[in-house]
């Protein structure tokens, strides 16, 4: 729900207005940016394991400009029945307040210090004018590897066509993003070496995925950080994971193969995990598919699924062990939620399959634990019922969760919103 708001966000890390020194403004603004991207590009092609298909086009934009371009973008992407859709789900999880205000709170999240932006749709690279170049460069290199990836895959394609597809097009992001910056990083670190690097070397690039990521990343954005975590979390995961999961797969067997087409990881378990993700071995997630339509009087409000990313970070919610939440979402093969809202009120119905009988064991004690403190110990109290019931579908391992009014019959018409069939699912077969 958030990958827009994710495709701009590294925009701020190059800093806000100029302070001096060299600028990219004026009349000349659009040949400074060409001059700065000519000698940056040897960079990125060499970072990013990309040689350029032919000429990147750039221009540059007032920020208010840029800023109501993002915003448009957002809205067609984002649109309000979609916003609220996802805000009464995620509020039924318990992961953000019922009241909250979603739509200014992503419009805040995404200009908070633009400085580029690179739109697949236009082919194009946007710079905010009057930026000062020391900013301008790390954002710029960046930006430019998203140009080279997109000579090599249609990135608006890509993101539309994971636009519904929660996981998956997370799991994307990471790859596109992670590629990125870890280009970026790495023409940092030369920079300050004064000579050759190798990110893929470096250690403790783990912590940037501690309790403040922000803080590790030495990163101050106040409104992010401010920010529910499961926003917080999947707007940094693209950048940090993704940068995590390219370090340890490049420093794997297959060496510096940039991750597009067929080497792109298709779901969050490959990216937190990168041994699951490599050629002829990857460790693929299975599609849970509802069969059957709501009841009479029934409508689903929402659908689509959490990962492995997403379920972790309702864990961490609610439960007071880290670690504790990280291994009951570990073994995650798939899962499929649907939101309903009926005469009854709202019902939650969420199916998950499992790696391992012990996997989906941890899954259903965690998940029991962290929904009764969801509810403040006695959800009965708060007028609700949960179920988290452990079974098998076609010799799988699986979990229904069942968060629905007390009281609430589900053998009237109900208890088929569970049927489900398993398929798994096909790695991503972009051409490069």
């Amino acid at each position: 729900m958030l990958a827009l708001v994710a495709t701009g966000w590294l925009s701020g890390c190059g800093g806000a207005d100029a302070t001096g020194g060299d600028e990219v403004a004026g009349a000349a603004s659009d040949t400074a940016l060409r001059r700065l991207a000519a000698e940056l590009l040897p960079e990125a092609e060499l970072r990013s394991g990309l040689p350029a298909r032919g000429p990147i086009q750039l221009a540059t934009r007032s920020r208010e400009d840029l800023e109501a371009f993002l915003v448009a973008q957002m809205a067609e992407q984002l649109p309000a029945d979609r916003l609220r859709a996802v805000v009464r789900t995620y509020a039924r999880l318990g992961l953000v307040p019922e009241d909250i205000d979603l739509e200014p709170l992503l419009r805040s999240l995404l200009l908070e210090q633009v400085v580029g932006y690179y739109d697949p749709a236009r082919d194009t690279l946007y710079v905010v004018d009057r930026v000062d170049a020391s900013q301008v460069e790390p954002v710029l290199l960046h930006e430019i590897v998203h140009a080279l990836q997109d000579q090599y895959v249609d990135l608006d394609s890509l993101m539309k066509a994971n636009l519904d597809a929660n996981d998956r097009g997370t799991a994307a992001q990471a790859a596109l993003e992670g590629h990125a910056t870890f280009a970026m990083l790495e023409w940092q670190l030369a920079g300050v070496t004064g000579g050759n690097a190798d990110l893929t070397t470096l250690p403790g690039l783990e912590g940037l995925l501690g309790d403040d990521p922000l803080a590790a990343a030495g990163i101050e954005m106040p409104v992010l950080a401010d920010a529910p975590a499961v926003i917080r979390e999947s707007l940094l995961f693209p950048y940090l994971g993704g940068l995590i999961f390219l370090q340890k797969h490049w420093a794997g067997p297959w060496g510096r193969v940039p991750p597009l087409g067929p080497d792109m990881p298709v779901s969050t378990e490959q990216v937190l995990h990168p041994e699951k993700f490599g050629r002829g071995q990857a460790d693929m997630p299975t599609d849970v598919r509802f069969l059957e339509e709501p009841p009479a009087g029934w409508t689903e409000v929402y659908a689509d699924d959490l990962g492995e990313l997403e379920t972790r970070l309702l864990l961490r919610e609610f439960l007071p062990d880290r670690e504790e939440a990280d291994r009951a979402a570990a073994g995650w093969d798939g899962d499929r939620f649907r939101f309903l809202d009926g005469p009854s009120g709202e019902v939650l119905v969420w199916a998950s399959v499992w790696d391992t009988d012990r996997d989906a064991l941890e899954f259903e004690t965690g998940m029991r634990r962290a929904l009764t403190e969801r509810y403040g110990g006695d959800p009965l109290a708060e007028g609700r019922e949960i179920e988290v019931l452990r079974g098998s579908e076609a010799r799988r391992p699986v979990v229904v969760v069942w968060d629905l009014p007390a009281g609430l019959d589900r053998a009237a018409g109900l208890e088929s919103l569970t049927a489900f069939e398993l398929e798994e699912q096909a790695a991503l077969q972009e051409p490069r």
